[in-house]
């Protein structure tokens, strides 16, 4: 992950906290639901990226990480619970992200 990425969570949390009275979170009509339709999009285009890039430089090739890299991305998108464990997901819930990908692929 960059270090731009890992330099947005406390804003990213105090923007949340001050939008929670802005509207339903789920409600992507409300600044709170936009913020976290922007930031899901956001960190999923990151989260990509960088497991791509991190792949390659490890040896795989573009074109072998890539399928691997999105079934990474939607399975921990079902798993993470908010904005916390996107910034930093458990060890948990990679290990077993991992291993359904590994497994699928």
């Amino acid at each position: 992950m960059s270090h731009r990425f890992h330099c947005v969570v406390p804003v990213a949390l105090a923007v949340t906290l001050i939008l929670s009275g802005c509207g339903n979170a789920d409600d992507e009509n409300s600044l709170a639901g936009a913020f976290n339709k922007s930031f899901d999009e956001s960190w999923t285009t990151e989260f990509l990226a960088g497991c791509v890039t991190e792949s390659t430089k490890a040896g795989a090739t573009e074109e072998a990480a890539t399928p691997i890299c999105n079934c990474l991305v939607e399975e921990l998108g079902k798993s993470l619970d908010g904005l916390g464990e996107k910034m930093n997901p458990p060890e948990a819930k990679l290990d077993a992200a991992t291993e359904i990908c590994l497994g699928d692929v």
